[in-house]
């Protein structure tokens, strides 16, 4: 969608110019991207009036394949920069589950005219090409979980696409990699499949072996249809019980729930997730009664081995799934012995509810939504302050939103994380997320990458296979410049999640660090088989194509990035190593005058691999103040040698705790 209409407007405070993409207010002038300038003109089209997430997609993105998470993106963009807090919006609402909304009065103003006299309200037919005409919308259920925000500067910069809560370690670790500030719980909503896609992706999984089993994502059949994330819920718990069986190959949730909402053939999804038998059910809950249907399917003969419905109190349902657990391990001929499972964590059924309502919301994807999940933790928390687990989500929904709500700074955060964490170990050394949130907390704000270590290490003590751990583990030991670990590591992620595409990321980062180009290119390839719309990755492929002197596809294929930071810090380097020097110092500049504020870091990068120490030095300096890290992809790393027989460089490297 592009704007017809290219007369300035009055949007609160804010003098708009969508022909320039900037907005002005007191003397301030803040250039906009594109699409974020898009948003804005779309959403002041119909004020106060709700748009819906998928109206804003295919008017903003009319012809291209996105997730959700690429609009949230866009308005937390917006929020800050307009200065809009979306705990107390005097801008742009969320309406939740359907949409945005701006509350701002609307004016339509001649360029000229820079007076506060009110102007005619804007007509849609004027300010938006192909829109239609407002409706009451119905959101896409938001999927995705979206990293951190940039911090605050003139020239505002897109949200990179990012993680649910357990690839919080991968994006905030990857601060250095994409300059994102903060730490954040970021999963990409993914794509639901086409059977051609579906095809694409067994060939990276393990053949089906007989005691395998994959649960899917128990239906909700409750009357109102509104108890979606108690059954999402009751199915993650079904598989993390069933992971603890020693004889028993689980995939982990999110290759589980890769293929929901999508009709695809059960032998399908069984390939696909290298499985044998297939868990499937539904819950109905009413008030305090649940019911909770559950069969087991062998997929080769589609013989249903076992079914059995259950109508008990709520308080019963930690009961239920431990017996749902013990039929399938019976039927599959499998021994308990060595099965470690923990007493329910709450035996308060009211915090249980709101625990999962908040876990839903976190990884839904949506940044708006971080602010309702904090109070439905706390509200379980006030039902029941010994609830362990509750307290280790809340410290991760606080390291996941910070950015988002712009106000408290990385070291506020940090210390309200830690706050939670602590008292989640406190209650249960046992608590997995725990660990790995306070390792998360231990590596990005205290930069002790090594007791960061020591915490995923406890994690892996409680449960070997978790993907997530061995995800975030895999992305530490990159940091400490230990290849071969990471990629280790990260092979175990993919066994036990393989159709996550973080795990490929992680996957591909040792590969990188270890030389092995080709082999990462691939990885990368498989990650974006995955999520086809994360920039992350794009930009990743773009980088390793120019590492493997590949320049040309480098271009190429970073001219696909829907990131406009990432795309403008990578372009410098491509152009330089296609011999195009002026175009590489012209793409320097545009960048440093766009993200030069809140990214040093790719600035610092440049001048050292043009060996420009002293500017390279300035703006590494820069960096670490920021909290970044300096640590990054291999080609990229390699240009610091230069800078090594610097003292100065060597006292950054003591500050990060990252020199030999």
């Amino acid at each position: 969608m592009t704007s017809t209409h290219q007369g300035v407007l009055r949007i609160g405070d804010w003098r708009v110019d969508p022909a320039l993409d900037e907005i002005s207010r007191d003397g301030t002038t803040v250039k906009l991207e594109p699409r974020a300038m898009r948003v804005l003109v779309r959403l002041a089209a119909a004020p106060a009036e709700v748009v819906s997430v998928d109206q804003l997609m295919d008017d903003v993105w009319k012809g291209v394949i996105v997730t959700p998470n690429s609009l949230y993106q866009v308005v937390a963009e917006l929020r800050r920069a307009l200065g809009d807090d979306p705990k107390a919006p005097t801008y742009i609402a969320n309406v939740l589950r359907r949409g945005y909304r701006l509350i701002a009065p609307v004016s339509r103003r001649d360029a000229q005219d820079t007076s506060n006299t009110a102007a005619a309200s804007i007509p849609i037919a004027e300010v938006t090409k192909g829109s239609a005409p407002s409706e009451p919308p119905f959101a896409a259920e938001p999927q995705a979980l979206a990293p951190p925000a940039a911090k605050k500067s003139a020239a505002v910069s897109p949200v990179p696409a990012a993680r649910s809560r357990r690839s919080a370690a991968l994006v905030a670790i990857l601060l250095a990699v994409f300059i994102v500030t903060g730490i954040a719980l970021w999963r990409l909503g993914y794509l639901r499949p086409t059977s051609a896609h579906i095809a694409a992706t067994t060939e990276i999984t393990a053949t089906p072996i007989t005691r395998s089993i994959a649960v899917l994502p128990f239906l909700d059949l409750s009357e109102k249809h509104d108890q979606e994330y108690f059954a999402d819920g009751m199915s993650e718990e079904l598989i993390d019980v069933l992971a603890q069986v020693p004889e028993l190959r689980v995939p982990a949730r999110t290759s589980s729930f890769y293929f929901k909402g999508k009709q695809a053939p059960l032998a399908d999804i069984a390939k696909a997730l290298g499985v044998s038998h297939v868990l499937e059910g539904s819950v109905r809950k009413s008030g305090e009664t649940l019911r909770i249907t559950a069969q087991l399917i062998q997929v080769a003969t589609g013989y249903h081995e076992w079914s059995e419905t259950f109508d008990r109190p709520m308080a019963d349902v930690f009961k239920v799934q431990d017996e749902i657990a013990s039929e399938v391990v019976r039927v599959l001929k499998i021994s308990l012995l060595g099965m470690r499972r923990a007493p329910p964590a709450t035996a308060n059924g009211a915090a249980y509810v709101l625990y999962l309502r908040a876990r839903a919301l976190e990884l839904g994807g949506n940044p708006d939504d971080y602010v309702l999940a904090e109070k439905y933790i706390e509200q379980s928390l006030a039902l029941d302050p010994t609830f362990a687990p509750a307290w280790a989500t809340l410290a991760q929904i606080i390291v996941a939103d910070e950015g988002w709500s712009g106000g408290d700074t990385y070291l506020e955060v940090c210390a309200r994380g830690r706050k939670a964490v602590d008292e989640a170990l406190r209650l249960s050394s046992a608590t997995l997320d725990g660990h790995r949130v306070l390792a998360n907390i231990l590596g990005n704000c205290d930069w002790n990458w090594t007791a960061a270590e020591g915490e995923y290490k406890l994690a892996l003590a409680l449960d070997s296979g978790n993907p997530e751990t061995l995800r975030q583990y895999a992305t530490l030991a990159w940091t400490m410049r230990r290849p071969q670990q990471a990629i280790d590591l990260a092979q175990r992620a993919v066994l036990r999640d393989p159709l996550d595409s973080w795990s490929y990321q992680a996957l591909a980062l040792g590969q990188n660090q270890a030389g092995h180009i080709e082999d990462s290119i691939a990885s990368w390839r498989k990650a974006l088989d995955l999520d086809p719309t994360v920039g992350l990755f794009i930009a990743l492929l773009a980088n390793a194509y120019l590492a493997d002197g590949r320049p040309a596809e480098a271009l190429a294929t970073i001219e696909k990035e829907p990131i406009d930071r990432w795309k403008k810090m990578n372009l410098p380097f491509i152009y330089e190593a296609l011999g195009r020097n002026e175009d590489a110092t012209h793409a320097i500049i545009d960048f440093e005058e766009r993200y030069g504020a809140q990214d040093p870091l790719s600035l610092g990068q440049f001048y050292a691999c043009r060996h420009d120490v002293s500017r390279a030095i300035g703006f590494l300096q820069r960096a670490v103040d920021m909290h970044y890290p300096l640590t990054d992809v291999a080609n990229r790393q390699a240009c610091y040698q230069p800078l090594e027989g610097d003292p100065r460089y060597r006292e950054l490297l003591r500050r990060t705790r990252l020199s030999d």
